[in-house]
C-alpha cells in the first residue's frame, strides 16, 4: 500500500510541476526550471507568482499525501503573498533528495 501512496503522491507532484510550467506558456514570462546536481531549481515569474498567491496553489500541494507537502504548500503560499505585494515580486525554490527524503529552501524575491 505504501508504494501506492508513493506512486499517486510522485504522480501529483509531477502534475503539479506540470501546472506550474504551463503557467506561463505562450506568454513572455514562464516558469524556469533548471535541473542541479541532485534536484532541480524553479523561478516563478512575478505573473506566476501573482497567480499562485491569487489562486492560493500551495493550499492544493499541501493537500498532497507526502511529507514535505504540508511545510512546502505553506511556505509557497507565505512567499508568493509576501512577492506579490510588490512590483516585480517572485517566487524561487530548489528542492533536492530522493522523493521520500525532500528538502530545499524557498525565497521571496523582489
Amino acid at each position: 500500500m505504501r508504494v501506492v501512496r508513493s506512486i499517486v503522491a510522485g504522480a501529483l507532484i509531477a502534475g503539479a510541476a506540470a501546472v506550474l510550467t504551463s503557467m506561463g506558456a505562450g506568454t513572455a514570462s514562464a516558469v524556469a526550471v533548471t535541473p542541479l546536481p541532485g534536484g532541480v531549481q524553479v523561478d516563478l515569474s512575478p505573473a506566476d507568482t501573482a497567480w499562485v498567491h491569487q489562486n492560493k496553489f500551495g493550499r492544493t500541494v499541501a493537500g498532497l499525501p507526502h511529507p514535505s507537502a504540508a511545510s512546502f504548500g505553506q511556505a509557497l503560499d507565505a512567499a508568493a503573498a509576501v512577492s506579490s505585494s510588490v512590483p516585480g515580486g517572485r517566487v524561487t525554490f530548489t528542492v533536492y533528495g530522493p522523493f521520500d527524503q525532500l528538502n530545499g529552501t524557498m525565497l521571496a524575491l523582489q
